[in-house]
């Protein structure tokens, strides 16, 4: 997609968002806003080197924790995005070496913080301040989260072999990273939601 289809596209978003907004039409407001932020913060990302530094950070994230809890790893000079981690499978067999690991916009967050962004930015009765403060705690907790993925991967992979690269990214990894997952939107999202709902409630009863 070029910048100018892009600019087009936003345009676009914007003046619907705004129709909704003006004729106080709620929720295709929030949907067509946090979903199109979503989206846009996605691209950009995408489309700027605020990917690659995203990948790069959680690469080198990644590269510290294994070594200090004892997993040989090595980072390319030239590809700081990819992972040389040391395998022994001690626990299935002997499969001692050398297998890479690539950094990818799955375990970037950028994909996260699109989202985040687009919900919490969008939310409705929530003042700018709060939105902007949620939107920087969610897109640093799923930054941890991808490092604890990460880390749960190379490590599974260090101890059960080259074999189990499958295992360790499509299931062990996407399970650990799903339950973080829904404990940060539980706790940016859901949590508030409920206490701003209990608090009307009492509001509402107590007059």
């Amino acid at each position: 997609m070029t910048w100018a289809l892009a600019a087009t596209l936003i345009l676009a978003w914007a003046l619907a968002v705004f129709f909704f907004r003006a004729n106080r039409v709620w929720l295709p407001y929030y949907l067509l806003g946090s979903v199109g932020l979503a989206f846009i913060v996605i691209f950009v990302g995408r489309a700027t080197p605020v990917q690659g530094f995203m990948e790069t950070g959680v690469s080198l994230a990644t590269f510290g924790v294994a070594n200090a809890i004892g997993i040989p790893a090595r980072i390319f000079e030239n590809d700081a995005n990819s992972l040389m981690i040391f395998v022994i499978g001690q626990l299935v067999g002997n499969d001692q070496g050398w297998t890479m690991v690539r950094i990818t916009i799955e375990c970037s967050s950028l994909l996260e913080t699109g989202v985040i962004g687009g919900m919490v930015g969008f939310y409705p009765g929530w003042t700018i301040r709060r939105r902007i403060g949620l939107v920087l705690l969610g897109t640093a907790a799923t930054y941890l989260a991808n490092i604890v993925r990460m880390t749960v991967i190379i490590g599974t992979l260090h101890l059960f072999g080259k074999d189990s690269l499958f295992v360790a990214h499509t299931i062990v990894g996407r399970a650990v990273f799903f339950v973080l997952i829904i404990a940060i939107f539980w706790y940016i999202i859901t949590l508030p939601t409920m206490r701003s709902v209990f608090s009307k409630l009492q509001r509402d009863l107590a007059t």
